[in-house]
């Protein structure tokens, strides 16, 4: 029996974050929401077809700071015609800022999902916590 061996350099986070993207060649800009999201690159949502090894600009906002992420496709997958694509993107370019802000803004959500599930007296999710975070976020709806 084969052992699975993780190829992942970085912890990926179940989290919905709000982003936008747009390709290298051309494609307009589209709003989409990550459905989990490392340092190095994210699982997106995204109701367009894109190729594979795409390059595309990511758009996010973290603390309130604008970031715009060179990355590509690495892998598609749909699940039925009626369901939007998952695609997974790898960020190709990093800084130190970034990445700073990229784990300060997922500690607000540990810290928003730790005082929810107080609040509603049971636990919820990450990806939970992120939803009820993001849905009024201003960044959710540009």
């Amino acid at each position: 029996m084969a052992e699975f061996v993780e190829k992942r350099r970085f912890k990926r986070y179940s989290v919905y974050w709000p982003l936008q993207y747009k390709s290298e060649d051309g494609i307009p800009k589209e709003s989409s929401i990550s459905l989990n999201i490392s340092e190095g690159g994210a699982l997106v949502s995204v109701n367009r077809k894109l190729d594979l090894s795409a390059g595309l600009i990511v758009r996010m906002f973290l603390r309130n700071e604008e970031f715009f992420i060179r990355s590509r496709v690495v892998h598609i997958e749909r699940f039925s015609e009626r369901d939007p694509y998952n695609v997974g993107i790898e960020f190709l370019e990093s800084t130190a800022g970034l990445v700073m802000k990229f784990y300060e803004e997922l500690e607000s959500i540990m810290f928003y999902q730790r005082h929810y599930s107080e609040e509603m007296d049971r636990t919820i999710s990450l990806a939970e916590a992120s939803m009820k975070l993001y849905r009024n976020s201003p960044a959710w709806m540009q």
